[in-house]
């Protein structure tokens, strides 16, 4: 990770367009021979196209309209300590409307019925119609996400397997070294994709460091 270390900020700088054209060159050149940092890329791009994404897109029709009247209202008296407790706590305000706004997010994914499978990681898969076969041979060096269709695992996943409304043709979980995670409710993809958010951010905190 020494390599990431000395990349890192012309890296940012590159994601925020404020890297010179030799900063550029330079960044693009490394990534090109650096499988690490090259990921690394690929992960930050995502996460701020999911970050974008979220200003963009807007919750389903009556999402909102539901989530508040689920709240308990409150009594006149109660409205400005609760302000002055928002005050007090910006960071879990924060984090409160960030859930509130990815949960609307994730929630019009759910309701998308299309096909879809990611690979986290280094790796190819093959399809056949709606089923993704991991080939016999063939290691995934990282999680396979499959929404709405089938996997088939002849090769090897060293990570974990995520099946969105799908479904499993493997009998044996030896050939998967993580977690084969089953997602059909609309509460368990929230979770999973806010668990996997952190649990992103937290590797870049360490990564930084």
């Amino acid at each position: 990770m020494a390599c990431l270390k000395e990349m890192v900020q012309i890296m940012y700088k590159v994601l925020d367009q404020e890297a010179t054209e030799v900063e550029e060159r330079e960044f693009f050149d490394h990534i090109n021979t650096c499988s690490t940092c090259r990921e690394h890329f690929l992960e930050l791009k995502q996460t701020e196209s999911l970050v974008k994404g979220l200003e963009t897109k807007e919750p389903s029709e009556g999402f909102t309209q539901a989530v508040m009247a689920k709240l308990p209202q409150p009594h006149k008296k109660s409205r400005r300590p609760a302000k002055v407790w928002m005050r007090h706590h910006p960071i879990i305000t924060a984090a409160a409307c960030f859930i509130i706004l990815m949960s609307g997010y994730l929630f019009s994914l759910w309701n998308q019925d299309s096909f879809n499978a990611v690979v986290q990681g280094k790796g190819h898969v093959q399809y056949d119609g709606h089923t993704v076969i991991v080939p016999k041979g063939e290691v995934i060096k990282g999680d396979l996400i499959v929404k709405n269709g089938k996997v088939k695992i002849e090769g090897k996943v060293q990570g974990d397997v995520v099946l969105v409304n799908s479904e499993s043709l493997l009998a044996s979980a030896g050939h998967v070294t993580g977690d084969i995670e089953q997602v059909d409710q609309i509460m368990e993809w929230i979770w999973y994709h806010i668990k996997s958010i952190f649990t992103m951010f937290a590797a870049f905190d360490y990564e930084g460091t």
